[in-house]
């Protein structure tokens, strides 16, 4: 029994020998790597309270670039990789400070692509060409003005000096007092082109107000119209010409003359020249 018992004894010290050249041989062959992340991590700061002297003082030596026997070929670094750390020696500050950075960096890029959802892009604006001001402007024809054609009563005289009596009919500017510019332009005399005609309405003569009532139109005149020259035949002439004129609307049938808004029995310049205007008159008051 002691015999059995002894020869396994010898064999568990063999197997741990055994074991113990394995550790030192990777230790040897791996011993710049544990060195290293124990020196970059404070492995024995965190453990123990302080790092010993001789790891403190360790120089990692450089590993030399791989070859494939051809062609020296130098690893690069792969972009947005980081070096990748012995199993085991991980550093937890490092850790936890990757895991904030990485949530840092998808909350930032959450919020880029809500803004740019959000982001509206106008339309391009187009400039309208500036009006040229110097150019010249194009002014609208303007509406012809309405007329309306009356009828005016003038005179002729013959070669026996008989004073007869002469209508023409010319347009004058439409209005709302059709009576009043008739009159007036009568008052005014004929045109250029109406020389075949006369009037016997003393100069100087203006029509100062009209008005209608019950048929009977009342046409105030100047002072100018109480004098004519020429007579009786001028007197008569001159009052003939005015009712004429006026009945040749619907409204008139007769005609009562004022004298600077008076009412007057005869016009005239004495007693042998006058004429009565003291009632109105009808065409019939010239037959």
């Amino acid at each position: 029994m002691a015999s059995k018992k002894t020869k396994k004894n010898k064999f568990l010290v063999a197997v741990w020998l055994l074991l113990f050249m394995i550790l030192v041989i990777v230790f040897l062959v791996k011993k710049d790597d544990f060195i290293a992340n124990l020196k970059s991590t404070n492995f024995f700061e965190r453990v123990v309270g302080s790092t010993p002297e001789f790891i403190q003082n360790y120089e990692v030596k450089e590993k030399p670039n791989k070859t494939n026997g051809l062609l020296d070929v130098e690893e690069a670094p792969v972009p947005g990789k980081s070096e990748i750390q012995t199993p085991g020696m991980f550093d937890l500050e490092d850790l936890r400070q990757g895991q904030k950075d990485f949530a840092n960096a998808a909350e930032i890029e959450n919020e880029a692509e809500e803004y740019e959802e959000d982001v509206t892009v106008p339309p391009p604006q187009i400039e309208k060409p500036e009006k040229n001001s110097d150019a010249p402007k194009t002014e609208k024809p303007k509406p012809a003005a309405q007329t309306m054609n009356v009828k005016l009563f003038f005179v002729q005289v013959d070669s026996d000096g008989n004073v007869n009596r002469k209508n023409i009919t010319r347009a004058i500017p439409k209005n709302d007092s059709p009576l009043t510019s008739t009159i007036r332009a009568l008052v005014a005399g004929p045109t250029d082109a109406e020389r075949n005609c006369m009037s016997l309405i003393p100069e100087g003569t203006r029509l100062l107000g009209a008005s209608v009532r019950d048929g009977i139109a009342a046409l105030n005149f100047s002072e100018e119209f109480e004098f004519n020259t020429i007579g009786a035949e001028g007197y008569r002439a001159q009052l003939m010409q005015v009712v004429f004129t006026a009945t040749e609307f619907a409204t008139v049938e007769s005609v009562q003359f004022l004298i600077e808004g008076k009412r007057k029995d005869y016009i005239g310049s004495g007693e042998d020249v006058w004429m009565w205007i003291g009632s109105p008159y009808t065409r019939s008051s010239f037959n």
